[in-house]
Order: structure tokens, then C-alpha cells, then sequence
């Protein structure tokens, strides 16, 4: 009779069975507690921080204040030294920029991570050493075996992400007016926050999975797990801007944007794409005369395309930020469906190696 998944108790007593779950979770026991302790170490800061910039915004009385506005609660503030609003906007931005950037890029690492170091070897390793077959001898079947494995570590990676990314969004929205200089649609803080940042984390671990069945080995699923992450997050980013279509804004006469509120261009997503239009209303994007040699070469290469004084910028308004939130994450949730569909069609199918007799 197999002795695994048993554990005799007292002289006499009954023994009693664990699950699969059981046992996964104490061959992943140290992977757990390190995940956790990073975890709390992680929110503990992102609190931290927050707290502190909170509490100096109000005792400057500088929330919901920004330098670009050039006044505050009604006062003009002076672009100068000695000026105590610009001062302690300045010390804010010295204190709190470089905390809140780090730490979203180390959002944005931990999904790779989660890949490399969970997702990789999981598979990986047991199909190295051989281990799975134990346990196939105890009738249990490849997919019960396989979803046992995938089930403990997504639901810890996916829970533990959504935490981070919940208070990481909380101290971003706190932190927006005061850093407008940081785009919301850029890798931090977009990939940091939100659904985004959650959905990131399961598509980044079954690409270790996937990589761990299929290459058998620990080490080369791991790179390959990192570079496949690398990629997506690289994809990602050069698709968010065609998620939605951008928002048109056009100046006067006179290249002025007198009919768009500041605040547009500051909670914007700028950079879409900018030019000149004709008497049509065609647009001439920047970049045709880029190739151009000075004023006068600029000026004749805009007028042979019949280009006016009119101007027009195309950008993503906050208005855009969650629905591009919400479709980024379904991106993701698709590629992890099929990824996971994939897992359980390749043990079924192609297994790696026969099983015991």
C-alpha cells in the first residue's frame, strides 16, 4: 500500500489522508512565506509613503495644488525661491517622486518575476528530477495532478498582485495632481495599477508553466519565462495607445488652444500625435518636415502642404484611463485562459514522460 499523502498519527489512531492541495502547498511552503513576508514588506512602504506625502500636503496646505497651475487655493504663486508654495512643491517632488517611480517599477518586475521563479520551475523541475511519477502511481490522473499544481500558486500570486496593485493605486491617485509630469498611460504608473496590473501577474505565470512542460528544464524555462514576460510587457506598451481612439484638439487662428481647458493637457495622455491642419481641415502630421533644414525649411515644406497656422494635438483624456485599464486586463485574462487550456491539453495529449506503471 503507498504511504504518500498519509500520515500516522498516534498508536492506534486512524490515519489520515492529505490532498493534493496539501501537498503542494507543503512543497511550496518556503516559496509562500518568502512571498508573503515580500508582500507585506511591500505594502507596509507603499502605506508608508503614502501617509507621509498625505500628511506634508496638508501641512502645507499644498493638496490638491500643482506648479503647473502657477497658483493655489486662489493665490498666484511666484515661479521663484522663497515663495513657500513652490517650496514645498518642490521639497515634495524632491521627497516622493523617486519613491513612487521605483516602486512602480517594481510592480511592473514582479509579474516577470512571478514567471521566473514560481511559474518556471514548477512544472520544470518535477518532470527534471522525475518526482511526478510518485504521484501519478497513486492514482492520481495528470490533470488532477496539473491542476493541483496550478491552482495554489496562481491563487496566492494573483490575491497577493491585487493587494499592490489596490494600494499602489491608492497612493498613485493621491500623487497625480502634484506629479502631472508623469503620464498615466506610460509603463509606471499604468502597468502598476488597477486591472492591469493584476491581470499581469497569472498571463506571466502560465508562461512559466507553459515553459516548464515544454522544455523540461529548470534553468532554460526560467530565461525563456523572462524573455516571454519582457516581450508581452514591451507589446503591451506599444499597443496601449491604440486601445482607444485618441481625442482631437484644435487651436485657433492663431495656433492658440484658447478653446481647451488647461486641465485637459495635464490629466491628458499626450504625445499621440501633433500637426498643422489645411484650409480643408486635413491634418499634416509634424513629423513630414522633419527632414527640413531650418525655419525657412520648415516653413516652405508646410506650405507646399498647404498647412495653415491651425494646429491639432491628438491625446487619451483621464477619461480614457480605466476603460484602457479594463481592456488591457481582458488582453491578458484571454492569453492566460488559453495558456492554462493549453497546459491541460499538452499533460493530457503529449505528456512529458510515460507514466509508472
Amino acid at each position: 500500500m503507498s504511504t504518500v499523502g498519509i500520515r500516522l498519527g498516534a498508536s492506534g489512531a486512524r490515519p489520515r489522508t492529505r490532498g493534493l492541495v496539501w501537498l503542494v502547498a507543503r512543497q511550496h511552503r518556503a516559496a509562500l512565506w518568502a512571498g508573503l513576508a515580500v508582500l507585506a514588506a511591500v505594502a507596509a512602504y507603499i502605506v508608508w509613503q503614502r501617509a507621509g506625502m498625505v500628511g506634508y500636503l496638508r501641512a502645507h496646505d499644498i493638496e490638491g495644488c500643482a506648479d503647473w497651475k502657477r497658483f493655489c487655493h486662489g493665490r498666484r504663486t511666484q515661479l521663484e525661491r522663497g515663495d513657500p508654495t513652490i517650496d514645498a512643491l518642490r521639497h515634495l517632488t524632491d521627497t516622493y517622486r523617486t519613491p513612487l517611480l521605483h516602486t512602480g517599477r517594481l510592480l511592473i518586475a514582479l509579474p516577470a518575476l512571478t514567471g521566473v521563479f514560481i511559474g518556471a520551475p514548477l512544472f520544470a523541475r518535477e518532470l527534471e528530477m522525475g518526482t511526478h511519477q510518485l504521484v501519478w502511481t497513486q492514482s492520481i490522473s495528470r490533470t488532477r495532478w496539473l491542476i493541483a499544481k496550478l491552482a495554489l500558486p496562481l491563487v496566492a500570486v494573483t490575491a497577493g498582485t491585487a493587494v499592490l496593485a489596490a494600494l499602489y493605486t491608492w497612493w498613485w491617485r493621491a500623487a497625480r495632481t502634484p506629479f502631472q509630469d508623469i503620464a498615466w498611460g506610460t509603463a509606471v504608473p499604468f502597468d502598476a495599477t488597477g486591472p492591469a496590473a493584476v491581470a499581469l501577474a497569472p498571463l506571466a505565470f502560465f508562461l512559466g508553466a507553459v515553459a516548464g512542460l515544454l522544455l523540461r528544464r529548470t534553468v532554460p524555462a526560467m530565461a525563456v519565462t523572462l524573455g516571454a514576460t519582457a516581450g508581452v510587457q514591451y507589446g503591451l506598451g506599444a499597443l496601449r495607445p491604440h486601445l482607444m481612439t485618441p481625442r482631437t484638439v484644435v487651436s485657433n487662428a492663431s495656433g492658440d488652444f484658447v478653446h481647451t481647458p488647461t486641465e485637459v493637457f495635464f490629466t491628458s495622455w499626450r504625445g499621440m500625435g501633433d500637426g498643422f491642419l489645411t484650409r480643408s481641415g486635413a491634418k499634416i502630421p509634424s513629423d513630414r518636415c522633419s527632414s527640413a533644414i531650418g525655419q525657412d525649411g520648415w516653413d516652405r515644406c508646410l506650405a507646399r502642404f498647404g498647412a495653415t497656422d491651425r494646429q491639432y494635438e491628438e491625446l487619451h483624456p483621464a477619461s480614457h484611463y480605466w476603460p484602457m485599464q479594463w481592456m488591457q486586463a481582458g488582453i491578458c485574462l484571454a492569453a492566460a485562459v488559453a495558456l492554462a487550456a493549453f497546459c491541460v491539453w499538452w499533460i493530457r495529449r503529449r505528456p512529458a514522460v510515460k507514466e509508472a506503471a
